[in-house]
Formats: C-alpha cells, sequence, structure tokens
C-alpha cells in the first residue's frame, strides 16, 4: 500500500489493536495509549511521547514490535521515529510535585505501592468466551466460584497449554466477582511478579507489608504457577505455601492458573502439590474447527469488522493450537480490510497470515494412525478396538485410544465415535474422562500416556 494513501493518524488507529496484543495490556494502556501519531512522510512515521522517559522504554523495549506492526499493515518498509511532546514536561512536573507530597503523608492503601498487581483485562469477561466440549467443565467450575466464593471449588485449579484461555478464564472469574460481591478485594497478579516483590520485600525489609498485602485479600487469582518455585527456588515456594494456606484457612477463594496439572509441577514439593489438588483441577483443550470459528466469529464482531465465514474456517483449519496465535491472525486480517476497500479472498488471506500458519511440513495424526499404534502396544486386534467386545483388557484398549485421539486430532467427539463402531457422543466422552481422571491420579498412567503421545508424534 502506497503511504500517501494513508495518514499518520489512520495508520496508528489501524495498528494500535494488534499492538495490544503484540505488547501486552499493561504497556498498552500505560504508554501507547497516550501517544499521539505526528506525521507519516517519506517512510517515516513520527510519534509523540509524554516525556523522555517513555521515549527510552518504547525505543529500547518496544521500537522493533511497533516498527513491525506498521510495515506489516502498510506492507512497506517504516523508520520509526519518536520525540517528546513540548507541553509533556509541566504536566509531568505537576505528576512529580503530587507523588513527592504523596511520600510525605502515605495513607494505608499507599503502603502497599510497591506491591502493585495486575488489573484485570476488560476484554477477559464470561461474555467474551466462547464454551464448548473442550471448556465446559472449566467455565462450569468457575461459574460456581462466582457464585459462592471461597466455600465451592476452593481451591480451583485451571491448567492448559499456552493460549487456550486459562487467563481470560481465571480473569472472567475476578470481574464477575467484582460485580456480584462488591464487598470483596479481588488481586490477580502473575507468578512473576509474586516473586519479584518478594526478592524486592526481603531486599528492603518490608515482608510484613508483603504479607499485608496478599494474605487479607478475598479472592486471590495467580497466573502461571508453574514459575513460582522456576524463578527463585524454594524461598518464593515457601511464601507462596503459606500465604495459600493463610487465605484457605480463611475462606478465601483462590484460583490458581498453570501450564500443567498438579502432578506434573517437577518443582512443586509434594505438601504445597496436595494442597493444590485438595479443590477443582480443571483443564481446557485444544478447541475443535467449529469451536476455533466461533471463536473468530465473536473476535470480529467485537472489532466491528465483518469477515466472511469461508475465511474465518480457513483461518480455523490454518491455525489449530493456539487461540492467542489465532487471534492475532485475525486481527491482522482485520487491520488489513479497514485500509483496503477490496474484497478478501483466501489467496490474500493466506499471504497475511503466512507468519502466523501451522508448518504444512507438520504431519498430522489420523484417527486410523492412532488407533492402529493402540492396537499393536497393547497386541489387541483392530477389529476389537472399534468393535462392540467389552472385555476389561479390550475396554482399556478403548479408552486409551479414545483419549490418544481427543488429544492429539482436532476431531470432534461425534468423529470420534463414528470411528470406534457408531459410538455415540457420551460414550466416548466417559472414556475420555476416565483416563483424564486415570492420569491425573496414577502416575504410572500419566507416564504411560505421555510415552506413547511422544511415541504417536514421532511416529
Amino acid at each position: 500500500m502506497s503511504e500517501t494513501a494513508i495518514s499518520g493518524q489512520e495508520l496508528w488507529s489501524t495498528v494500535l489493536p494488534v499492538l495490544r496484543e503484540r505488547v501486552g495490556q499493561a504497556t498498552f494502556d500505560a504508554v501507547l495509549k497516550a501517544a499521539v501519531p505526528l506525521a507519516f512522510e517519506g517512510g517515516t512515521f513520527t510519534l509523540c511521547v509524554p516525556n523522555d522517559f517513555v521515549r527510552r522504554m518504547l525505543e529500547e523495549r518496544h521500537g522493533p514490535t511497533i516498527s513491525a506492526c506498521l510495515e506489516e499493515i502498510i506492507a512497506e518498509p517504516v523508520d520509526l521515529r519518536m520525540q517528546v511532546m513540548e507541553t509533556a514536561r509541566p504536566a509531568l512536573d505537576l505528576w512529580e510535585r503530587t507523588a513527592a507530597a504523596a511520600t510525605v503523608m502515605p495513607t494505608a492503601r499507599q503502603e502497599f505501592d510497591i506491591f502493585e498487581t495486575s488489573p484485570l483485562n476488560p476484554r477477559y469477561t464470561f461474555e467474551n468466551f466462547v464454551v464448548a466440549d473442550c471448556n465446559r467443565f472449566a467455565h462450569a467450575a468457575a461459574l460456581q466460584v462466582v457464585r459462592n466464593p471461597g466455600h465451592s471449588y476452593n481451591p480451583l485449579f485451571i491448567h492448559s497449554k499456552a493460549g487456550l484461555g486459562k487467563t481470560h478464564l481465571m480473569q472472567a472469574i475476578g470481574h464477575s466477582i467484582r460485580q456480584q460481591h462488591r464487598h470483596m478485594e479481588v488481586v490477580y497478579v502473575s507468578a512473576e511478579n509474586f516473586v519479584n516483590q518478594l526478592i524486592s520485600a526481603i531486599r528492603d525489609n518490608r515482608m510484613a507489608e508483603f504479607r499485608r498485602r496478599y494474605r487479607y485479600v478475598d479472592v486471590w487469582l495467580v497466573d502461571d504457577i508453574q514459575f513460582i518455585a522456576a524463578i527463585e527456588g524454594p524461598a518464593s515456594e515457601e511464601e507462596f505455601f503459606h500465604t495459600f494456606n493463610a487465605l484457605s484457612m480463611n475462606d478465601k477463594q483462590v484460583v490458581i492458573a498453570s501450564d500443567a496439572p498438579p502432578r506434573q509441577l517437577q518443582m512443586m514439593n509434594d505438601r504445597l502439590r496436595s494442597r493444590l489438588e485438595m479443590g477443582i483441577v480443571a483443564d481446557l483443550r485444544c478447541p475443535d474447527v467449529e469451536t476455533r470459528v466461533a471463536i473468530l466469529e465473536k473476535k470480529a464482531e467485537a472489532e466491528g469488522i465483518h469477515i466472511p465465514r469461508d475465511i474465518l474456517e480457513y483461518l480455523a483449519k490454518k491455525i489449530e493450537s493456539n487461540i492467542r496465535v489465532l487471534e492475532g491472525a485475525l486481527l491482522k486480517v482485520c487491520a488489513h480490510t479497514s485500509l483496503n476497500q477490496s474484497p478478501l479472498s483466501l489467496a490474500v488471506v493466506d499471504e497475511i497470515v503466512a507468519d502466523y500458519s501451522t508448518s504444512p511440513s507438520e504431519h498430522r495424526l489420523t484417527l486410523k494412525e492412532i488407533v492402529e499404534y493402540v492396537s499393536e502396544r497393547f497386541n489387541c486386534p483392530l477389529a476389537d478396538l472399534v468393535g462392540p467386545k467389552r472385555s476389561k483388557d479390550i475396554a482399556w484398549a478403548r479408552q486409551v485410544a479414545v483419549y490418544l485421539c481427543r488429544e492429539l486430532t482436532d476431531n470432534s467427539l461425534s468423529d470420534i465415535g463414528s470411528f470406534f463402531g457408531g459410538r455415540d457422543h457420551s460414550t466416548i466422552l466417559y472414556a475420555y474422562n476416565k483416563v483424564s481422571e486415570m492420569v491425573a491420579e496414577d502416575e504410572k498412567v500419566l507416564w504411560l500416556m505421555n510415552d506413547m503421545k511422544s511415541a504417536l508424534r514421532d511416529h
């Protein structure tokens, strides 16, 4: 696209939604929303920022990301320049004077300023969460937590691979509790921030304040718990354990998100792991094609842009394993649509999202390949696995095959049921849940399933 076809303001307005996904909500709200596009001339995009600190921070940390986003939108090289607004300094002086005054007479609330928690993303609500078989149980558990925080499903432990919606669901709980239980204090924090604040508190001799900050809240939402011990080791794990205990003993709600179930968090000691398992453990799986299309439809609707159904289906089939990546690709398509009058085609979309797409060389496992592998591994005839026989050894092998088909393919429960001799949706779901429960409870089954998954992926 020629740069004369778009003004600096138009380009910046178009790129902002994409940047929000790339740099994170905190950075977006703190600095990018306040930045003002000055000009876009001769391949140079000039951005005005409030002060020199913001300029240095953006140039050092996010300059390449901003440039890349601009270039993706216009499909041309862009030279990004930043300059400080001339009127920014008086406002900054006023802010500094106010801040200095505040340090003289701190309020009770200000003692926690150094232990700042993350704000809830306004887009992560139950209304924006697409419910399907892959997340139905976790969604139902989250709603129950909102109805009776601290008493039902406490703690709630949500786990999934990256980009499948666990942070969305966790923050939706926070939003709803704030709306329905206005007297409750809800605190959301990532494990990384929790550990960083703990280190600062130890260094500055402020452990008493740190503990008051986290041990007297009503609802504690902790994201990416797998990093607790990985970042700092036993000290952070021990502090988390005591904070968790203090809240649980006082019927305060704890919701935890992780990339793995408690049993697979190798850095956690048994005492802490048992506490994490004493509530409800719910997982989010990769959504099937139909669910991914529904997610894209809701996202496009939120952006106020109509994308044809065949384009959405194409994107859903192209990007399978990460909803965050899928939504990022859609945002790029939406940006292209808002800047161009010509209709979208599959060829154009394929070019736009080439960097997001699943590698065409990646082998996709089929139901037949999985069942043949299980048949060989368990020394069980293929005809018996998909047939009506119900002897104990065949039933177990069949349940394992169903579990692996659900975990390793994009097929719906109905598709899997049809392959297994026309079994209905509920029968397949029962088999899958049965093995899932055993994976969570029996370490031998866990290792068996992981070994079989690895063998099949290398098949």
